[in-house]
């Protein structure tokens, strides 16, 4: 089966590549391993509004679950940190309505889809990408295409296939996300955010409200298994343990998440990667969504451009990697170099810098912060006021000593 532009993984970001190429008259196959879109779900779909505004994907009113005004942080002895906007920043989406969103709007835009289609490997002929085979309906196949774009998410199993370097496996953490009922004690528009090495070591973990009484609860962990951190959080956290005391789990769904930032290298003859399996991801709080999106329009223009020029090289796909570190290349490197300050604190050092945060006042000054996909940028921004550098400087002294 032949088209011009073959995507693996119909999530969101392979769904926005065939939308954007689609729309441009590119005849676009979208294939997705699983018979059901946006399940299972392994995020919370916790977004910033202004991202999903930027996306211009008109979501529809019943895929939020909530919207998100405030954000208390809990260091590992129990002391508080709270941030609270005047307005809306955040949203929570079902993430299945909103996968299967972005995919139906790629299908009506005209792009061909297969779900139950499982991308075992890529054709390589003469050092060009030039298709994939799958398995589907218990039978291999072959589809080829001009160009590829990889979406297939973390897992990245097709490029190892191919011997193409992936995500750092050092910065990598192991997620789980659960839905529980009947929570207790905690405000409908506020996220809470749990540090601490006895229950999330190298990330930590959270409670998203959503509008029904239930919430969004998980965490990450750098080692062992997630589900035994997830219950001993639960169980023994003094907080979680009054919101959570009543709520019975739904669900159990794993996710690793990569902290390490992009990939070294995201183009190839024939192949553009984006979104997770390009490690295009927040390293400070994992979020992928919006970096990834933002980066798959990116990859169905270039897409776009290189089919309508028929020119397939690494070289014209280039222009993909140049255009998304442009829009958020310095944003990532920030956040990561972020992220390894904090894995190098320990719980008491975390104690100390909750502690200086409130006594300098800062959430006055991250009330400012309007646009928080863009971290590097909103901290130039912030760093026009004295207490910030102040924070910083303090951050970076305990991080080594």
């Amino acid at each position: 089966m032949d088209s011009d532009l073959l995507i693996i993984g119909g999530g969101p970001t392979g769904s926005l590549s065939a939308l954007k190429a689609s729309k441009a008259g590119i005849p676009t196959t979208i294939l997705e391993e699983h018979r059901r879109i946006g399940f299972p779900s392994h995020c919370t779909g916790h977004l910033s509004l202004t991202g999903v505004k930027r996306l211009e994907l008109n979501v529809p009113k019943n895929i939020y679950e909530n919207e998100i005004k405030s954000a208390i942080f809990y260091s590992p002895s129990g002391r508080q940190f709270t941030i609270r906007f005047p307005h809306p920043v955040t949203c929570v989406v079902n993430r299945e309505l909103f996968d299967q969103h972005v995919f139906n709007l790629a299908s009506k835009a005209g792009a061909k889809t297969f779900t139950g289609t499982y991308v075992h490997s890529l054709i390589i002929e003469k050092g060009y990408i030039k298709g994939v085979r799958v398995k589907r309906d218990n039978k291999t196949e072959e589809f080829r295409a001009k160009i590829v774009i990889d979406a297939e998410g973390v897992s990245s199993t097709i490029l190892k296939r191919a011997g193409i370097p992936t995500s750092n496996p050092n910065l990598m953490v192991k997620g789980v996300q659960a839905i529980a009922d009947k929570i207790e004690n905690i405000p409908e528009d506020t996220v809470e955010v749990y540090l601490g090495r006895s229950f999330a070591p190298g990330f930590y973990a959270w409670i998203v409200p959503r509008r029904d009484g239930s919430a969004k609860i998980g965490l990450a962990a750098e080692r062992g298994n997630p589900r035994d951190y997830l219950h001993h959080f639960k169980q023994h956290h003094p907080t979680a343990l009054q919101r959570l005391k009543r709520s019975s789990i739904k669900t159990h769904v794993y996710h690793p998440i990569s902290l390490g930032g992009p990939i070294r290298k995201t183009y190839y003859n024939g192949l553009l990667i984006t979104g997770d399996a390009a490690s295009q991801i927040k390293p400070t709080t994992g979020g992928g969504i919006i970096m990834g999106m933002t980066s798959a329009k990116i990859a169905g223009e270039v897409a776009t451009e290189a089919i309508q020029t028929r020119n397939y090289s690494a070289s014209f796909l280039s222009k993909y990697e140049h255009r998304w570190k442009r829009k958020i290349g310095f944003d990532m490197k920030a956040m990561k170099h972020l992220r390894l300050i904090l894995n190098s604190l320990t719980d008491k050092k975390l104690d100390r810098l909750i502690s200086i945060y409130s006594r300098l006042g800062m959430e006055e000054i991250l009330k400012e912060v309007t646009d928080i996909d863009f971290q590097g940028k909103a901290f130039i921004h912030m760093a026009k006021n004295p207490r910030t550098l102040a924070t910083a400087l303090y951050l970076l002294t305990i991080s080594f000593f």
